[in-house]
């Protein structure tokens, strides 16, 4: 049977958002569990693109769908610095009281729980839940946590799954990109390879710019970056990215204060701009 929505949840993992969205916009379906889907993925879509208030105003706050429930909930952290430390705190004890509903609600609050750096109770959000899409999120939580023989073991669960399977590709790419030297270069072929059958995306381009680096290749990373800024001049992680490659090919400091500057500007509560703030702030209370 064909999967109807593949278009739309490949589209999204690849971090091509806007076509994720297209997609999503004119499928039609008669069944409620596809159209919830569905909105599941153009929602996070949305949010992906910096316009959680969609979701916020679209998804009703009494909503009985667990997995639209998680979607909200991550909507209203992205788009309310304020809230963040409430919602935080209740999903920390919906991990520990084990009552996340719904694979969704378990891979969404294991990323609030990423971007609070709380990688041991991320990792507990998705350890219940078996799909792919749980999977990727244990591979990327372990590899932040520096556990690159656990997530290789993951991956290996994902690759019995579907080895062919977008997230069970850019699981491989992840750990190859922390593994030997000679296994770095496997990523780059992964995330190359993906870039020619769909598309080039904007995250498939940072992540072969991030081999880049890793390869010693900064002048590549740093076309690769520019062609990703091109696509989208606001996202975060390509700004930070463009940063240390410009630091990196010994550009002009006037460039990386550009990157710096725009990255206060426009996303204040980014987990790395929270630290350069703190760390910039405990120099001037030593240096002054």
């Amino acid at each position: 049977m064909a999967d109807k929505l593949f278009a739309i949840r490949n589209y999204f993992f690849l971090g091509s958002y806007q076509s994720c969205i297209g997609e999503a916009l004119k499928f039609q379906t008669k069944s409620e569990e596809e159209k919830q889907e569905k909105d599941v993925y153009l929602y996070r879509a949305y949010i992906a693109q910096g316009q959680a208030f969609i979701p916020l105003k679209e998804i009703p706050a009494t909503t009985k769908s667990a997995d639209l429930a998680a979607v909200r909930k991550f909507a209203e952290f992205r788009n309310n610095p304020a809230a963040q430390k409430k919602i935080l705190a209740e999903i920390k004890e919906e991990v520990a009281s084990k009552s996340l509903k719904s694979e969704i609600a378990g891979v969404l609050a294991a990323a609030i729980l990423n971007e609070a750096d709380q990688t041991e109770d991320a990792f507990r959000a998705v350890s219940r839940f078996d799909g792919l899409e749980a999977r990727a999120s244990k591979v990327f939580t372990l590899i932040k946590m520096n556990k690159r023989k656990l997530a290789i073991q993951e991956v290996k669960k994902m690759n019995q799954i579907d080895e062919d399977a977008t997230l069970s590709q850019l699981a491989n790419a992840l750990v190859a990109s922390f593994g030997a030297s000679g296994k770095v270069k496997d990523a780059l072929y992964i995330y190359s390879e993906m870039a020619d059958k769909y598309g080039r995306t904007t995250d498939l381009e940072m992540h072969q710019a991030i081999v880049s680096v890793l390869t010693q290749d900064y002048a590549a990373a740093e076309e690769l970056l520019e062609s990703s800024l091109e696509r989208d001049n606001k996202d975060a992680d390509v700004l930070i990215n463009s940063l240390v490659a410009a630091q990196l090919n010994e550009k002009d400091d006037e460039i990386t204060e550009r990157y710096l500057s725009q990255l206060k500007h426009e996303h204040p509560s980014h987990p790395w701009v929270v630290d350069f703030t703190r760390k910039e702030d405990e120099f001037d209370s030593i240096a002054f």
